[in-house]
């Protein structure tokens, strides 16, 4: 079966990295957890404000369906993109480099793939916005209120389509981080990063360069 699997998967980036897989998972809870609280708050202050209810809030279809206008969930959607924006995207670019809270916390970070360096916000929003949140999103708090935006708009149940389809590239993500050295997701491809430690450095895979152009030249 591992035969099978490295055969068919020679495509794979299997450069070790010195971080255990346990933090990269743990990092991936913290952001799930804090990421969806902050980032899912301006709906839930938004539910309490415009419909005088106390309890608890469930998803953007909630407005309508109490005769609101559809306009509100199109607003506290909005400004849940925003904020977790700030928090995936921002911090990591502006306040700590390549480091979510969660990264942070454990220690490691996100970087460019083949020297290590920092990530640009370019980089981010490719590997966070489009990776983490359309992607593979699937538990994702402003993934869901994007898939109920789409639908709200469209009127066509977009949501459950895209949940399936977001949980099946997640769990192949999660394969690639578990099954390879190197622990790049999806979204590490799609943007050209790694995780690795604070302070880890690409030694391993220049010298491993060095030493195939030494042999190239004594040949």
């Amino acid at each position: 079966m591992q035969l099978l699997w490295t055969k068919h998967t020679k495509w794979l980036d299997r450069n070790p990295v010195k971080v255990p897989v346990s933090k990269r998972l743990i990092a991936y809870a913290i952001d799930w957890a804090v990421g969806g609280i902050i980032s899912g708050f301006p709906a839930v202050l938004f539910y309490g404000g415009i419909t005088g209810r106390s309890d608890m809030f469930s998803d953007l279809y909630v407005f309508p369906s109490l005769g609101f206008p559809t306009y509100w969930s199109y607003l506290a959607g909005i400004l849940c993109i925003v904020v977790a924006f700030i928090y995936y995207i921002y911090i990591p670019y502006k306040k700590y480099p390549g480091q979510t809270l969660g990264k942070r916390w454990l220690k490691i970070k996100i970087v460019n793939n083949d020297d290590y360096s920092d990530v640009s916000l370019k980089t981010l929003i490719i590997r966070q916005g489009i990776g983490l949140f359309l992607l593979e999103g699937s538990a994702i708090v402003v993934t869901n209120y994007l898939r109920q935006m789409l639908t709200l708009a469209t009127g066509f149940y977009f949501d459950y389509y895209l949940k399936l389809i977001g949980m099946v590239i997640t769990m192949i993500s999660g394969v690639f981080v578990l099954s390879t050295a190197s622990q790049r997701s999806i979204h590490d491809y799609l943007a050209k990063t790694r995780v690795v430690g604070e302070d880890e450095k690409p030694v391993k895979r220049k010298e491993k360069k060095n030493k195939k152009n030494k042999k190239k030249n004594n040949a």
